[in-house]
């Protein structure tokens, strides 16, 4: 779930070859996302990639990937959870958007455009950090046929790497909900990334701060879709990730997916 601090900088023009649309949440909410079109003739079987962004992250961040995959011949979705980036509508006060909305709205709207739009074409995810597990809470993730998790894990403070647990916890649980409850929502900049909805932030947080992450929920039943996920996964992992820990990690897969052979770590230097 770690964001790191960095420019979110959208794709060259030589890379303009992604057109922006329209996406149905599953309540009807309107999300902004933009599809990559191969500038090669792809076969109908050729798989439609949808990239899952992280928490905070805007879609544009993953335009220069989506733009490479799409010059090998593969569709790619790319896409804004709502309140965040082109799926923000004014202002974040007073919003009522919670993680969880992300995950069991937004990515099931995402996956029927998706397989409505492209049926002949298999969907491979790519999910990175919290795009990664979003697609457990979604009641159709039996539409995915392959998935790549990349910095997916579980985000207890208490199984990170120190110094940076504490630093998020002192962060977390006790500088940030103030903010929060008196700006109205949380401000990207004390993490990096896009400022989040209030709720959102909040929800987060409480699932930081539980060992077993969103699984010690008990107010979220959609947590009983992750055994209905029978995609392959693979998952990548960066070597100094603070937020990467051999524990976070082996937590996270093990709730993710319980056959051996998807849960293998590929390891990048840093």
């Amino acid at each position: 779930m770690h964001v790191p601090a960095v420019a979110l900088e959208p794709a060259p023009a030589a890379c303009g070859i992604g057109r922006e649309l329209m996406v149905s949440a599953k309540d009807g909410v309107e999300l902004t996302a933009t599809l990559f079109e191969p500038g090669i003739a792809a076969g109908g079987e050729t798989s439609l990639v949808v990239i899952g962004g992280a928490t905070a992250v805007k879609r544009s961040y993953y335009a220069r990937f989506a733009a490479y995959l799409a010059e090998l011949g593969h569709p790619v979705l790319t896409f804004d959870y709502r309140g965040i980036g082109g799926s923000r509508r004014g202002s974040l006060i007073g919003s009522k958007v919670r993680m969880r909305d992300w995950c069991t709205l937004d990515v099931p709207g995402v996956l029927d455009w998706t397989h409505r739009a492209f049926p002949r074409r298999p969907i491979h995810w790519v999910g990175h950090s919290m795009g990664g597990f979003a697609t457990g809470l979604a009641h159709n993730n039996r539409l995915i046929a392959r998935q790549l998790n990349v910095a997916t894990l579980s985000g207890y403070w208490g199984r990170m790497a120190a110094p940076e647990r504490y630093r998020v916890r002192l962060l977390m649980r006790f500088l940030a909900p103030p903010v929060v409850w008196a700006k109205g929502y949380f401000p990207g900049v004390l993490m990096g990334g896009e400022d989040l909805p209030g709720p959102a932030f909040l929800e987060w947080m409480g699932w930081c701060m539980e060992p077993e992450f969103l699984f010690g929920d008990d107010t979220l039943p959609e947590r009983r879709h992750f055994p209905e996920f029978r995609a392959p996964i693979r998952f990548v992992q960066v070597a100094d990730d603070p937020w990467g820990t051999p524990a976070l990690d082996l937590a996270g897969d093990a709730q993710r997916s319980r056959r051996a052979e998807d849960r293998p770590l590929r390891l990048l230097p840093p």
